[in-house]
């Protein structure tokens, strides 16, 4: 599986234009296939601005590639987000807790 990570950074003069047309963007995302979880989140700055965040978990890179197109490191956005955002970025993690992957056992405080 593969994890996909869009932070963006807000004005606060923008926030609820954002919160409210990234609803339209996570409701996209929710209809993809191969997803398989997606998580919109924000934390709000002492200076007013927002940090948002969305994860999204990918059941195979085919799935993902198909959502966002050939250039993975380009955050695929709705119309109307990009101009509302000060900055986004997008990180891609493999994910290392599939069950094919054998877990090691931690050892017990004693």
């Amino acid at each position: 599986m593969i994890v996909r990570v869009l932070r963006a950074r807000i004005k606060a003069s923008k926030i609820a234009a954002f919160d409210a047309v990234f609803r339209t963007q996570v409701a996209l995302i929710r209809e993809q296939p191969g997803l398989m979880y997606v998580k919109f989140a924000r934390r709000i700055q002492s200076d007013g601005t927002e940090d948002a965040v969305l994860f999204e978990e990918w059941q195979d890179s085919k799935s993902l590639y198909a959502w966002v197109g050939p250039n993975l490191t380009e955050p695929r956005l709705v119309p109307g987000v990009r101009a509302l955002v000060d900055d986004v970025e997008v990180a891609h993690f493999e994910s290392l807790d599939d069950d094919d992957i054998v877990a090691i056992p931690v050892a017990q405080a004693g």
